[in-house]
C-alpha cells in the first residue's frame, strides 16, 4: 500500500498528453488549444467611434458651452461598415459607433450634447481632444500573440479565434475513456430485478458523467459477471480506448478477478494496488498499449469511492491528457462546522461537505454520514473536505482544507 500523493504522482508521470486534431468553432468551446494564436490585423483595424454623434475638429469646439455653442456644416456620415468621409474647418459628419473616424477630425461629441437644425449641428460642450475615439489597434496589434496553447477554449477565445478568421483551429484529442462494471449483483438500468442481492449501477453512469465533465469520451463497454470468460470478452472492447476504468473487482476476494485479466487480455503493468485513502484504498494503477500509453484504473465498487477515486486520480490524468495545464480540482481553506472525528488517523480521509460562503469566508459541513457505500451524500457535497494522515479531530470552526469539485454554492453571491 503507497501513500496518496505517491499515488498520484506515479499517475500523472505515466500520462502522456495525446495527439493533435482540427475542429471548427462550433466544435471547440471547452478544448484545449494546441497552437498558439496571433493577430492576422490591428483591431479596431482603423480609429472608429464609441458612440453615435458628430465626428469634428476639435480646433472647431473649443470654447463650446451652452450659451456660445459652437455651429458647425454637417457635410457627410459614417456609419458601420461604410466608406472614409472627410471633414473639413467648421465642418461636422454624421457618426454612428463603430463608423470610421473622417479624415481632419479627431474628436467624436455625443449627441446629447448637440441640437440639430437644417444642416446645422450646434455644439455645447468642449471636450478633450480624441474624446471617444477608439484607438485603432487598442485591443490588438498585428502579429500580437492573443491566446497561448494550452489554454481551455471559453466563449471569449471563441470570439477572438473568429475575429482573426479562424475558422478551424487545432486542439488537443479528447481521451476515450472505456467504462467496464464488474460484479453478478448489477444490473442496467432497465433490467428487472430478480433477486434480493441485486442492485442497479449507479457506478456506470456518474462515471460516465464525471468522464465528461472532465473533458474525455465515455464509452460504456458492458456489464462483466464474475467469471473469468465474460470478463476477458468485455475487456477486448476497451482496445480502442486510450483509458480503461473498471468499478469492482480489485480487492481481495475471491471473486475479485479484474486485475489479473487486465495483465492477460491487454497486457496492463500494474504499478501500484492499494492506496492509503479513505474512502478507496482497493485502488489498482497501470499502464499498456504498445508505448505503454494508455492507463488503467481499477476503481472499487462503492459508489462514494468510486467518485473519489474518480475526482482525485482519473480527473487530472484525463485533464493532462487532453492538453490541459491545471489538471486538479482548486482546493480552498474553510472553517469546518460541527468538527470531526475518527478513530485512526493511518490514511488520508476525503469527507464529503458542503460548501457555504460567509461574511467571514468559506465554511465547509460534513454529510453525516461518511460510509462509501452512501450516494446521497454525494448530492449534497460540493467538495471534500481533507483529513491528513496523523490527524484524528478537527473541532469546530478550524480550518480544513477542501478540494472543491461543484462551485454551484457561489450562485447568487454577486452583489450581496
Amino acid at each position: 500500500m503507497i501513500e496518496y500523493s505517491k499515488a498520484v504522482e506515479i499517475i500523472l508521470n505515466s500520462t502522456k498528453t495525446l495527439g493533435l486534431e482540427k475542429v471548427f468553432l462550433d466544435r471547440a468551446l471547452g478544448r484545449v488549444l494546441a497552437e498558439d494564436i496571433h493577430a492576422d490585423r490591428d483591431n479596431p483595424p482603423a480609429d472608429n467611434s464609441g458612440m453615435d454623434g458628430f465626428a469634428v475638429r476639435y480646433e472647431d469646439i473649443k470654447g463650446a458651452s451652452e450659451e456660445n455653442p459652437a455651429v458647425l456644416e454637417i457635410i457627410a456620415e459614417s456609419k458601420a461598415g461604410g466608406e472614409l468621409v472627410k471633414v473639413r474647418p467648421k465642418t461636422a459628419a454624421y457618426i454612428y459607433t463603430g463608423g470610421l473616424i473622417p479624415e481632419g477630425a479627431d474628436t467624436v461629441v455625443q449627441k446629447e450634447l448637440t441640437k440639430v437644425e437644417d444642416n446645422k449641428v450646434f455644439i455645447f460642450q468642449e471636450l478633450p481632444k480624441g474624446s471617444n475615439i477608439r484607438p485603432q489597434g487598442g485591443d490588438y496589434r498585428k502579429e500580437d500573440l492573443l491566446i497561448k496553447k494550452g489554454k481551455k477554449l471559453r466563449p471569449a477565445e471563441i470570439g477572438i479565434l473568429s475575429s482573426v478568421n479562424k475558422p478551424t483551429v487545432y486542439v488537443y484529442q479528447k481521451p476515450r475513456v472505456a467504462i467496464l462494471t464488474t460484479g453478478d449483483e448489477i444490473l442496467d438500468v432497465g433490467e428487472p430485478v430478480e433477486k434480493l442481492s441485486q442492485i442497479r449501477t449507479s457506478n456506470t453512469y456518474s462515471l460516465y458523467s464525471q468522464v465528461l465533465e472532465a473533458g474525455g469520451e465515455p464509452v460504456v463497454i458492458g456489464f462483466a459477471k464474475d467469471n473469468p470468460e465474460d470478463i476477458q470478452k468485455k475487456l477486448e472492447y476497451a482496445k480502442s480506448c486510450d483509458i480503461l476504468l473498471t468499478t469492482g473487482g480489485v480487492s481481495v476476494g475471491e471473486y475479485d478477478l479484474v486485475k489479473d485479466f487486465v495483465v492477460k487480455v491487454l497486457g496492463v503493468e500494474i504499478l501500484f494496488w492499494k492506496v492509503k485513502q479513505k474512502p478507496g484504498k482497493p485502488v489498482a494503477f497501470g499502464v499498456w498499449g504498445r508505448e505503454k500509453e494508455k492507463l488503467f484504473f481499477g476503481i472499487p465498487g462503492n459508489p462514494v469511492a468510486a467518485m473519489v477515486v474518480f475526482e482525485n486520480m482519473v480527473k487530472p490524468a484525463i485533464r493532462k491528457m487532453s492538453g490541459e495545464e491545471k489538471v486538479f480540482n482548486p482546493v480552498i481553506n474553510a472553517k469546518l462546522k460541527g468538527g470531526y472525528k475518527r478513530k485512526k488517523g493511518e490514511r488520508v480521509e476525503f469527507i464529503r461537505v458542503s460548501l457555504s460562503l460567509t461574511d467571514d469566508g468559506f465554511v465547509a459541513q460534513p454529510f453525516g454520514k461518511q460510509g462509501s457505500n452512501i450516494l446521497t451524500g454525494m448530492v449534497y457535497a460540493h467538495g471534500f473536505g481533507i483529513v491528513d494522515v496523523g490527524v484524528t479531530e478537527i473541532k469546530d470552526g478550524e480550518t480544513i482544507k477542501v478540494s472543491v469539485f461543484d462551485k454551484s454554492f457561489m450562485d447568487g453571491r454577486y452583489g450581496d
